[in-house]
């Protein structure tokens, strides 16, 4: 952009040599009139269109994730309302998600409950809480389109990693922007094995499904 200014300013400097060998053709006076005019119109134009930066955003409110599954028994969830960020977005001129440049979501492995002990106990063991204490998502690279967003990146659960795509939904509220979806995985694709219940007798189904909605701020 720099060189640019260089090279506009190097043609106006040139301007006084054409008003004189034209200052007797009126015209000829009126075209280079309008033709700077334009130019100069078009310099402001250009060097003071507003670029949409790139910004910082962080949690606001309480995120809620959730984690629903079946076993022989009955169904069941685990719900988490803690999570740690990191994020950066771009919005356009209306104020609307317009790029993911990053994110990274952590979720501490035993913030997930389930109103009964036993249960959280056993579903600790399979995740390896003891060395593994979050579950995390690293984005590597998205798209955005009217609020909807394709997001691939790393999902990490009980210390094993796999590239994961997500489908997001990204609303503008008063607070910042809320960002909604769900995945389906299968427990023994990153290694966990589906935990039992009662010796054994109530066995938990292999598929779960992760819900989450955040909202995250650049305020």
């Amino acid at each position: 952009m720099f060189v640019h200014g260089q090279q506009s300013c190097a043609g106006l400097n040139r301007f006084p040599n054409l008003v004189l060998s034209n200052n007797k053709n009126p015209e000829a006076m009126k075209m280079i009139t309008k033709k700077t005019r334009f130019a100069v119109l078009f310099a402001l134009a250009f060097f003071h269109t507003p670029v949409q930066a790139q910004q910082n955003y962080r949690l606001t409110g309480t995120p809620t994730i959730t984690i629903a599954g079946t076993s022989t028994m009955h169904d069941w969830t685990m719900t988490s309302q803690q999570a740690a960020t990191q994020a950066q977005f771009e919005t356009d001129a209306a104020g609307q998600l317009s790029k993911v440049n990053s994110i990274v979501v952590t979720i501490p492995a035993e913030s997930l409950k389930s109103g009964k002990g036993a249960m959280d106990k056993n579903a600790y063991n399979a995740l390896k809480t003891d060395k593994n204490k979050d579950i995390r998502f690293q984005l590597d690279n998205a798209t955005v389109n009217a609020g909807n967003i394709i997001a691939h990146g790393t999902l990490t659960i009980a210390g094993s990693s796999k590239p994961t795509e997500l489908t997001v939904t990204a609303k503008q509220e008063a607070n910042g922007i809320r960002f909604q979806g769900s995945k389906k995985i299968k427990m023994t694709e990153f290694n966990v094995e589906p935990p039992s219940f009662m010796f054994g007798s109530v066995k938990t189904g292999d598929e779960i499904t992760i819900t989450f909605n955040i909202t995250l701020s650049n305020k």
